[in-house]
C-alpha cells in the first residue's frame, strides 16, 4: 500500500549540541533579515540598511525611547506569562489584548467613579480587584463556551477582542465626556 508522505516532517531534536541550536536560530534570524530586506527593497526601493536603522534608532536612540521600549517589552511578557496556562491546557487564548483592556476600563471606571470618595488605599486595591475579575470574567466567558458547545476558542477569544475595542472607542467619546461615540482613537 502506497502512503502519502508529508512534504515537511518536524521532529524535536532534544540531542542537538548547544552551539549547533545557536548558529540555528542565528541563522533564521539573518536569513530573515535578508529576505525583508529584500522584500523592502523590491516594494518600496529604500536602502534596507537605513530602514534597519531607523527601527533601531526609534527603538533605542534616546534614553527616554529605550526607557519605553523596555516597558512594553515587560508589559507584552507579562502578559505572556499570564496566557501560558491557557496554552499548557491547550486552549489557544489569542484574547490577552482584550482581557488587558477590559482590565484597564474596569480600572478607569473605578477611579472615575468612586476617586475622591474613598481613601486612596483602598481605592488601589479596589481597582486592582475589579481589573484582574473583569479580565479574568473575559477569559472565561470562551472557556464556557468552549466546555459547553465545543466552540473555536481562537476566533472567539479573538472576536472578543474586537468587542471590547469597539467600546473603548465608544467611551473615549461616550457617556464620561458627555459626547457621543467615536470609532477614532485618537494619536
Amino acid at each position: 500500500m502506497n502512503k502519502k508522505q508529508s512534504l515537511f516532517h518536524i521532529a524535536k531534536r532534544d540531542t542537538l549540541p548547544w552551539y549547533k541550536a545557536v548558529l540555528i536560530r542565528g541563522g533564521a534570524i539573518v536569513l530573515a533579515l535578508i529576505v525583508c530586506a529584500i522584500v523592502t527593497t523590491l516594494l518600496t526601493g529604500e536602502n534596507p540598511i537605513k530602514v534597519y536603522s531607523t527601527i533601531l534608532y526609534g527603538a533605542f536612540g534616546t534614553s527616554r525611547k529605550s526607557w519605553v521600549t523596555f516597558h512594553n517589552l515587560a508589559i507584552l511578557l507579562g502578559i505572556s506569562l499570564a496566557v501560558t496556562p491557557a496554552f499548557k491546557m491547550r486552549f489557544w487564548n489569542i484574547g490577552a489584548e482584550g482581557q488587558v483592556l477590559i482590565g484597564c476600563l474596569a480600572t478607569a471606571a473605578c477611579m472615575i467613579c468612586l476617586g475622591g470618595k474613598i481613601p486612596n488605599g483602598l481605592l488601589i486595591v479596589i481597582m486592582i480587584v475589579a481589573s484582574v475579575a473583569a479580565g479574568a470574567l473575559w477569559g472565561f466567558l470562551p472557556g464556557i463556551f468552549k466546555a459547553k458547545w465545543n466552540t473555536n476558542e481562537t476566533l472567539f477569544t479573538l472576536m472578543m477582542n474586537y468587542i471590547i475595542i469597539g467600546v473603548v472607542r465608544w467611551l473615549q467619546g461616550g457617556p464620561w465626556e458627555g459626547r457621543p461615540g467615536s470609532q477614532i482613537i485618537p494619536m
